[in-house]
């Protein structure tokens, strides 16, 4: 999510909430607390506390802390929905935001003060000695940050749509997602947004003329105006084993969290790889880990469906209810347009091949040993442009016909099929490929052509090839998750590409840190078939 009260869905958010939520059971009070930091700072915090009769005990206590204020959306989202049906919230801002002393550092103070609330918490007369945890986004982020030394006395985590390592996030393998920079700009500026809207603070002008100066980190210092001074570090930062991420890396939660925990995220949400990354963790842990990814953007998938937390909280923390969800898992297919419970994801599936052939086909029979090459040129001055997939703002499922008609891509397409083909996890491709320098990325995305010839995007995934070690010239890329039926009459359409702006920042071709590089080199690339040494991999159905 961006920032306070101008998130990108916010009224069909609210509006959906208001149609999901049970109806509410009490009143509350909201007493506006200080929450002392071990480095003399306070963070700013609304403690709402239910009005109960006087031997009603309250549903239980739901910490929660984020960086997007505590203004009337985010209360809502976070704080009133629960503490108008019984819940103790303790709602918190992350320090230099929302009224709370010191400096917003994104991801990097999140474990210590978390640990510190925690504590303090603890000594609180209000205090019933038990608490859950809740948040979508980056207030997912911060339970993760929690979980990496989970307290003897926290009893569940609700955690939708978020990651648990901030440097894969930043620099997306290899690949520095330009989203980052507007992000943090927002949360510097989130008073103002909250006062004025987003629109006072976003000149689009000034927004393209960033993206696409050079060097990009000096573009980027002067559109912040010296405020977000961490996002320029983590610009000039590629090495995510860098001690400067060391603070943001939080894949040891996952080793240790052994509480019940409901993770969600959606097919165009850009996080979606680390939640299911964080999932099949857990779950081969044997932790009790629930899961729902369904056809959502990112805003959508954090505030959407409700009652199964709702559901969640009755069992886990209430204790009204038992075995609320036998089956863990439930995935909306796309194409067939319903939910499925599964016991786990992914379920059982067979591989299916399908080569790419030189005349720009695919076919599950592998080309002949003389089929053409393809080639393209990707040119950072005018870089292939993104349209829809996994963004935080301007994303999701859209018509992508156009890349059909683009020189700087390779697109691919099957015949119509003669039967429904089945969708179920991970599609990988593998291209035998070359490029004229060796400084490059690879942009790949699977879509569906429909009976019309009109395509439309399931799940791609990218990577920068500049220091990859590639035998033979073997590429091989996993895509992001998905769940979908190809009905028949439809094609399977594989779209190659050397890059996808905005998305992320541009390859400059010349081996210098792409956010620092002044120069900027085109780069011819080249994929080979003969014989079937270029194919895409699909996990369907038995």
């Amino acid at each position: 999510m961006t920032s306070a009260d101008s998130l990108e869905g916010t009224e069909a958010i609210l509006a959906n909430l208001a149609q999901s939520l049970r109806p509410e059971e009490n009143t509350y009070t909201v007493t506006p607390v200080s929450i002392p930091m071990p480095d003399g700072i306070e963070l700013a915090a609304d403690l709402y506390t239910p009005e109960l009769p006087a031997d009603t005990k309250t549903n239980g206590l739901i910490y929660v802390l984020g960086p997007y204020g505590r203004g009337v959306t985010m209360a809502i989202l976070n704080a009133k929905c629960f503490a108008a049906r019984g819940y103790q919230v303790l709602f918190a801002s992350c320090r230099g935001t929302g009224g709370s002393g010191g400096t917003f550092e994104a991801a990097m103070t999140e474990q210590a003060d978390s640990q510190a609330v925690v504590k303090w918490m603890r000594g609180q007369p209000w205090y019933p000695g038990k608490f859950a945890i809740f948040g979508a986004s980056y207030l997912g982020y911060v339970q993760w940050a929690l979980l990496r030394d989970p307290p003897e006395d926290l009893i569940t985590s609700i955690n939708l749509c978020s990651v648990y390592d901030h440097s894969l996030l930043t620099w997306t393998n290899g690949a520095y997602r330009l989203e980052r920079i507007f992000w943090a700009y927002m949360i510097a500026r989130q008073n103002d947004v909250a006062k004025s809207g987003l629109a006072s603070i976003l000149d689009f002008r000034k927004v393209k003329a960033t993206l696409e100066s050079t060097p990009l980190i000096e573009g980027t210092r002067k559109f912040l105006e010296g405020r977000a001074s961490h996002v320029l570090e983590s610009m000039a930062t590629p090495d995510t084993d860098a001690p400067f991420w060391a603070r943001s890396k939080h894949a040891a939660a996952l080793e240790v969290v052994n509480i019940p925990i409901l993770l969600r995220s959606g097919w165009y949400d850009h996080l979606t790889d680390q939640t299911l990354g964080a999932y099949t963790r857990l779950r081969d842990r044997g932790c009790e880990v629930y899961l729902t990814v369904g056809p959502w953007t990112h805003s959508h998938a954090c505030g959407f469906e409700m009652e199964e937390v709702f559901d969640f909280l009755d069992e886990f923390v209430v204790g009204k209810k038992k075995n609320h969800r036998p089956d863990r898992t439930k995935i909306y297919v796309t194409g067939a347009e319903e939910w499925r419970s599964l016991p786990a994801w992914p379920p059982a599936t067979q591989e299916r091949v399908f080569y790419l052939h030189g005349d720009k086909t695919i076919s599950s029979q592998a080309p002949p040993a003389d089929s053409p090459t393809a080639s393209f040129t990707f040119d950072p001055h005018n870089p292939t442009p993104t349209m829809g997939g996994p963004r935080l703002s301007r994303g999701g499922r859209v018509d992508d016909s156009a890349y059909a008609s683009r020189s700087d891509v390779v697109v691919y397409t099957s015949a119509p099929l003669t039967e429904e083909l089945e969708l179920m996890g991970r599609p990988v491709v593998e291209l035998t490929h070359s490029t004229d320098i060796p400084y490059a990325d690879l942009w790949i995305r699977l879509s569906e052509v429909d009976a019309d010839g009109v395509s439309h995007n399931l799940t791609e995934g990218w990577h920068a090839l500049d220091s990859m070690e590639r035998p033979g010239g073997v590429f091989s890329l996993s895509l992001t998750d998905r769940a979908h039926v190809f009905h028949k009459g439809t094609s399977i359409r594989v779209i190659v590409a050397g890059g996808s702006f905005p998305l992320f920042a541009r390859n400059s071709g010349t081996g210098v840190n792409r956010t620092e590089a002044k120069e900027l080199k085109s780069v011819e690339h080249t994929v080979r078939h003969a014989g079937g040494i270029s194919r895409i991999t699909l996990p369907c159905s038995v």
